[in-house]
C-alpha cells in the first residue's frame, strides 16, 4: 500500500496531480489542510474522479464525510484518545498516528491502519526524526490485526528497508511534493513495491 499525504497548504496544481497519482496506483490520499475554510475545501475534494472519491481519507474537515460521500477518516494520537466511540458511524474506516511500537501494539480492531513515525528523518519536518527514528522497531511488532504504515522520511530510494522490516506499506509527502511529477515518482514506487511482493510470494 502507497498513501500520499497532501501538503498542509494548496500547491500549484495540486488536484490535478491528485487525479493523475489515483491514475498512476495511488492507493489512499490522505487530505491534511486544517486551515481551509469549508468552501474551499469542497471545491478542492469534488475535483477529484468520482471513482476515487472513497480513497481520500479525512484529517481535518472531518464533518463534511457526509457531505462528500467519504467514509474514511484519520485522528492523530491526541484526537484518538479523546474520541468517544458511539462518535464512530457504522461503515467509516478509521486510520490513526503512532509514534513508537508500543503505541502501535496497544491499538484495538478500531483501526484499520497506523502510521508509525518517525521511520526515518523526515523530510517535511526539519528536526523531526533526528534524534531517534522507530524502524528497527517494526520487527517487535505483536499487533497483527491492523496493517502498520510507516512515515516520515521514505522515498523511492529507501522504501524496501521499510517493506523489509515488516511495514504493510508506506505513506509519502515530502518526497512527493519535492517532485516535478509526482505522478511519474507514484507509478515507480508502485512498480517497485510490486517486485517487492513478487519476491515475497515467492519465498513464502
Amino acid at each position: 500500500m502507497i498513501i500520499v499525504i497532501s501538503p498542509l497548504s494548496i500547491i500549484s496544481n495540486e488536484i490535478n496531480h491528485v487525479n493523475e497519482m489515483f491514475e498512476n496506483g495511488m492507493d489512499l490520499f490522505h487530505f491534511r489542510k486544517y486551515g481551509l475554510q469549508d468552501e474551499t475545501v469542497l471545491e478542492y475534494l469534488n475535483k477529484v474522479n468520482p471513482i476515487d472519491r472513497m480513497k481520500i481519507v479525512l484529517h481535518s474537515h472531518k464533518h463534511l464525510s457526509h457531505e462528500l460521500g467519504i467514509n474514511r477518516l484519520h485522528f492523530n494520537t491526541e484526537d484518538r484518545i479523546s474520541l468517544h466511540p458511539d462518535l464512530i458511524a457504522i461503515g467509516q474506516q478509521l486510520s490513526t498516528s503512532t509514534h513508537s511500537i508500543d503505541e502501535f501494539n496497544a491499538l484495538n480492531q478500531t483501526w484499520t491502519y497506523a502510521f508509525l513515525s518517525p521511520t526515518f528523518k523526515s523530510i517535511s519536518k526539519p528536526g523531526y526524526g533526528k534524534l531517534k527514528t522507530v524502524l528497527k522497531d517494526i520487527k517487535f511488532r505483536n499487533n497483527q490485526e491492523m496493517k502498520l504504515i510507516g512515515l516520515g522520511g521514505i522515498n523511492y530510494q529507501n522504501m524496501d528497508q521499510v517493506l523489509q522490516n515488516g511495514a504493510d506499506g508506506i505513506a509519502l509527502m515530502g518526497a512527493i511534493w519535492n517532485q516535478n511529477k509526482p505522478a511519474a515518482y507514484i507509478k515507480a514506487c508502485k512498480q517497485k513495491e510490486r517486485i517487492w511482493n513478487e519476491i515475497e510470494n515467492e519465498q513464502s
